[in-house]
């Protein structure tokens, strides 16, 4: 593996390591968290505006769509479940706007 690699792999870890630890101890998942991860999207869509790259347009589709989901969904439970996804998704945005594992 080169070290770029190894890195995302570490950075992948660290990610699935931190969302344990969340759900193991549960946040409030109210507006004010729908509101806060609205505006980290709309945050990474205008860093990935400055790149002429089109590799996240499909983690922007999945980040919207768990946003969406969240939004319509009433059941605590449920909406852990799709918090967690809306993280990870997020997460992998940052990493594509981030240019890791670019091959540069």
């Amino acid at each position: 593996m080169e070290v770029r690699q190894i890195l995302v792999a570490m950075f992948a870890v660290a990610m699935m390591a931190s969302m344990s630890v969340a759900l193991a101890q549960p946040a409030p998942i109210d507006k004010a968290y729908e509101s806060s991860k609205a505006a980290e999207l709309e945050s990474v869509k205008l860093q990935l505006a400055t790149r002429q790259d089109s590799r996240g347009i499909g983690e922007v589709t999945e980040v919207e769509s768990a946003l969406r989901r969240l939004k319509e969904t009433k059941a605590a439970d449920q909406r852990a479940k799709i918090a967690a996804e809306l993280d990870s998704a997020l997460a992998r945005l940052h990493l594509v706007a981030d240019g890791v594992g670019a091959g540069r």
